[in-house]
């Protein structure tokens, strides 16, 4: 009986030694450590998860929240002079461009172990190569696009998003960071945590699951987001999206919706202690370059609330759909405490006119064990009425082998719904 795991063990231990030789001489230098001349650490506590000073960096678009121009160490070249600002709207309003090309790659490799597949050991060397770009277009404006080139082993991916964002909108009247506007493809606020900037392989229960025939979830969307903060303190978003996900246009209507409606949605949150949202109180106008923040003592909370109306697979009739519920980020130094209870209603998600309600929580603790290690510890749920409960244990291990290379080790284990119990190691690097 112990021969079993003894040989799963070491399958596990040799494929970690030899996803670390795999790329360890990689040496990340991303679009924003170029421009900066800074570490990674600077806005990130492992990547992709943010810090404080990450978070505001990215609400702030892309820029050094007060002091961006101080600390630009790859200057942009110029669209025009200086002086075409005062005679507009006679002349063009000058812009800018990167000094160089705004590039950065990212890969993983992959040990996937599956209790239930045919396949239960395998290796997804590479998993998944991306291509992303990041930047200013000028003062307040940004832009963000990413493109997997190779998704699941051997896929084109295409691409994830792509979105042009206006800060400070009419801030002559208005208070810095109140109103600003995204437009394109992107993860809409709304997301009970973001897909995008989690540390587990795993993805969050409570963002993917579906109800019957309607494939909604949380996920990248097409569409328009107005956001913003007062006061340092409580922020807003407002969208307006397709509501279907990212998926290719339908030949016969010419639309990428699947129907016509569009999906609304509304988030307000407040954060108490720690630095502001707009990173007041880390003080970068005082120091000479750019620093690795400490950490800091702090609650968040946000309500949220979504309507949506998508077509159902298979059927020519739409389901109507609401979510509403509560999120949180509790920050007690080196413990991250974060999740989310989500409820909602939907009309028709089989096409059989049985209304159906949805209840989805989840809870997850990081722990900063040293500042190159981080513990993971998750729990997930979603209850679906008509259909079977579904729930995820998460655990697992994050080290960075260089600040632009990580090595996670996970499990995911289940005890509801049917879900083969899994395992992972992943390294991933940035460069």
């Amino acid at each position: 009986m112990a021969i079993y795991p003894f040989k799963t063990i070491s399958v596990i231990v040799f494929s970690a030694l030899l996803l670390a030789l795999f790329n360890a001489n990689s040496e990340a230098v991303p679009v924003f450590a170029r421009k900066y001349k800074t570490s990674c650490m600077t806005c990130h506590t492992v990547f992709p998860k943010l810090n404080t000073f990450g978070e505001a960096f990215r609400r702030n678009g892309y820029q050094i929240p007060d002091a961006d121009e101080r600390y630009i160490k790859e200057k942009p070249v110029s669209l025009g002079a200086e002086a075409w600002k005062e005679v507009w709207p006679e002349g063009v309003w000058p812009g800018e461009i990167a000094g160089s090309a705004p590039f950065s790659l990212a890969a993983n490799s992959l040990y996937r172990y599956d209790s239930n597949s045919q396949v239960k050991h395998d290796f997804t060397f590479p998993d998944e190569i991306e291509i992303l770009s990041a930047g200013t277009l000028g003062e307040d404006i940004s832009f963000f696009g990413s493109i997997a080139l190779i998704k699941d082993g051997n896929n084109f991916g295409g691409v994830e998003r792509l979105f042009l964002r206006f800060d400070n909108l009419f801030d002559h009247s208005l208070p810095k960071h109140f109103l600003n506007l995204t437009i394109g493809q992107f993860e809409p606020s709304i997301t009970p945590s973001s897909n995008r900037r989690r540390l587990t392989h795993t993805s969050y229960l409570s963002n993917t699951f579906e109800v019957g025939k309607n494939n909604f979830h949380f996920s990248d969307q097409r569409g328009i987001e107005i956001d913003g903060m007062a006061k340092s303190r409580l922020s807003y978003a407002i969208g307006v999206v397709n509501g279907n996900g990212v998926g290719k246009m339908d030949t016969s209507s010419g639309a990428l919706d699947n129907n016509s409606s569009k999906d609304v949605y509304l988030k307000v949150g407040y954060k108490f202690g720690g630095f502001g949202l707009d990173g007041f109180g880390i003080g970068t106008g005082e120091r000479a370059g750019l620093q690795e923040i400490g950490l800091e003592k702090s609650i968040s909370v946000s309500a949220l609330g979504y309507y949506g109306e998508n077509r159902i697979s298979g059927f020519n009739i739409d389901d109507q759909f609401y979510r509403y519920g509560l999120a949180f980020d509790i920050n007690y130094d080196s413990i991250n405490l974060f999740g989310a209870i989500v409820r909602g209603k939907h009309d028709n998600p089989r096409g059989d006119f049985i209304k159906t309600l949805v209840t989805s929580c989840f809870s997850e603790v990081d722990v900063i064990i040293y500042p190159w290690l981080v513990g993971i510890l998750r729990y997930d749920v979603a209850d679906i009425e008509h259909e079977n409960k579904r729930d995820e244990v998460v655990m697992g291990i994050v080290a960075l082998i260089r600040t632009n290379i990580k090595l996670a080790i996970e499990g995911a284990l289940h005890t509801a719904g049917g879900d083969s119990d899994k395992g992972f190691i992943k390294l991933t690097f940035a460069l």
